[in-house]
């Protein structure tokens, strides 16, 4: 018969100094896999709702500025998808290009990834550019979903459409624009190419990917090989 003392309260170590350091490692090269969005106000928050802007004005202060034609700021009706404001390209200017500017800091040879939320009641042209280069993967028009839920804020969410592209920056400042012209029908009371949630992310370099799977197999294994430790010291406490 074995009796109870014969075993250790705690069989389960802490965990070794080469386990916390491979785990340390690996959190590092993730969090530098995944830096954060480099546009400032990308909601549009700032802005004053409710207001026209046209060229050569800021619409927050100093983040965002009008650098063609006109811009309406739409808070808090069926038109926002996130959050309390969001942006009409066409609303103030029907017929003409409207373009919305932030300059970035950039690093010259990082690709960068950019995305937005967008949707369209009108036919549209419609252009994402930095330095005047098309940005890889955005299409030449808005989706027309229109803004069915007329009552409900955020009613109309599901309908924005999320655009993914991305550019290797050229330069240590980037000008990132959004262009459209709004092409309604004579009479139509359609006037709307929005968008919101606006997003600039430097792309993991593809060596910190494989560093960052190194690292992860690596504290695979460490588990793994504790793991095999403490069964192989359990059983021989039970021989």
């Amino acid at each position: 018969m074995i009796r109870e003392k014969t075993f250790p309260k705690n069989t389960r170590p802490g965990p070794s100094l080469p386990l916390l350091a491979a785990a340390l490692a690996v959190l590092s090269l993730s969090a530098t896999a995944h830096a954060g969005n480099i546009v400032a106000d990308p909601g549009f928050e700032s802005a004053g709702g409710g207001n026209v802007y046209y060229s050569g004005q800021s619409i927050d202060g100093g983040a965002w500025t009008v650098t063609q034609g006109a811009v309406y700021i739409d808070n808090l009706d069926p038109w926002v998808y996130d959050g309390a404001n969001s942006v009409n390209l066409t609303g103030a200017n029907l017929y003409a290009t409207d373009a919305l500017t932030q300059v970035l800091t950039t690093v010259v040879g990082q690709e960068y990834s950019v995305s937005f939320w967008a949707n369209a009641d009108i036919s549209n042209i419609f252009s994402l550019t930095e330095n005047g280069n098309a940005v890889s993967g955005i299409p030449g028009s808005i989706a027309q979903n229109g803004f069915l839920d007329q009552i409900d804020p955020l009613g109309n969410s599901a309908l924005f459409v999320d655009y993914t592209g991305e550019f290797v920056a050229t330069s240590a400042i980037t000008d990132l624009t959004f262009a459209a012209t709004g092409n309604p029908p004579i009479g139509s009371p359609n006037y709307s190419v929005m968008i919101d949630d606006a997003s600039v992310t430097a792309a993991p370099e593809p060596g910190s990917i494989v560093l960052m799977l190194t690292g992860l197999i690596g504290l695979g294994l460490l588990v793994a090989r504790k793991r095999f430790g403490q069964t192989l010291s359990a059983g021989s406490m039970l021989a």
